[in-house]
């Protein structure tokens, strides 16, 4: 049996916050798996050296990584600084609205480190440990471990106790672990707050049901992944391989962008 399937099977019998790191456990071990096959690893650090392990452009240019950062995921559309590129201008103007960024799912701390050298008060949440030291290297080296509050599991509760008494812009990213989180009680009680976030239903249409919990308390409109890679002339150093370095490897995502009303 797969660690995927254990996974899968477990999840009736523990608590969900174990489940949910045993999961990104799972998916990471996978996925970099994966990334090793193709290379890719060993053709990011080319980037990385080339770049000063520096973020080129895009929201967070000037933002540092370290080598763990960057032997940990697909980290060179980071680097380029073009990661997501089309929530940005979401992001942006949620953020101009408040000083306090809630990112849940932090991996290794794009948008929280990101956002903290923007000057931002930021509380960030991850199950994974891994992920968790990953961050906090990522914070030291950028400057930013006291405008960072690190936390692992983020329950409803806990969300309503930070958002209580301040609009935030809350970014999520949980593979899936949305669609437990946000459930009618929550998402009334962050009325006032601004979300981006990434949508996890195997086709568009299976994200309906969830968009539609929004609708009541949010302007809601979403965002699908553009097909083409951005950045792809400043890794022509790698030749023929820049195309696929400078892509996301991923195809029908989409993003929901609620703004409070």
């Amino acid at each position: 049996m797969t660690m995927t399937r254990v996974a899968h099977g477990i999840r009736p019998l523990v608590p969900a916050a174990i489940y949910r790191m045993l999961w990104a456990y799972v998916a990471r071990r996978n996925s970099n798996r994966w990334l090793e096959s193709q290379g890719v690893f060993a053709l990011a650090l080319k980037v990385a050296e080339e770049f000063d392990y520096s973020v080129q452009t895009g929201i967070f240019q000037g933002m540092k990584y370290t080598r763990s950062a960057v032997l940990s995921r697909h980290a060179t559309p980071m680097l380029i600084g073009q990661y997501e590129r089309q929530i940005y201008p979401a992001l942006i103007e949620a953020s101009e609205r408040t000083g306090l960024v809630i990112d849940i799912g932090h991996a290794e701390g794009y948008f929280a480190v990101g956002f903290a050298l923007r000057g931002k008060r930021v509380v960030a949440f991850d199950v994974d440990p891994h992920e968790q030291r990953i961050c906090r290297q990522m914070a030291k080296v950028n400057g930013v471990t006291d405008r960072i509050s690190f936390r692992s599991w983020c329950s409803p509760e806990t969300l309503l106790s930070l958002t209580r008494t301040e609009r935030a812009l809350i970014i999520s990213d949980i593979d899936g672990g949305e669609i437990d989180l946000f459930q009618p009680e929550l998402i009334a009680g962050v009325r006032h707050c601004d979300l981006v976030i990434e949508l996890h239903a195997q086709t568009p249409e299976a994200n309906q049901p969830f968009l539609r919990r929004f609708e009541s308390s949010h302007r809601v409109k979403v965002i699908d992944h553009p097909p083409e890679a951005a950045g792809v002339d400043l890794i022509a150093s790698l030749g023929p391989d820049a195309p696929r370095m400078a892509h996301e490897y991923r195809w029908k995502q989409q993003w929901m962008i609620a703004s409070a009303k």
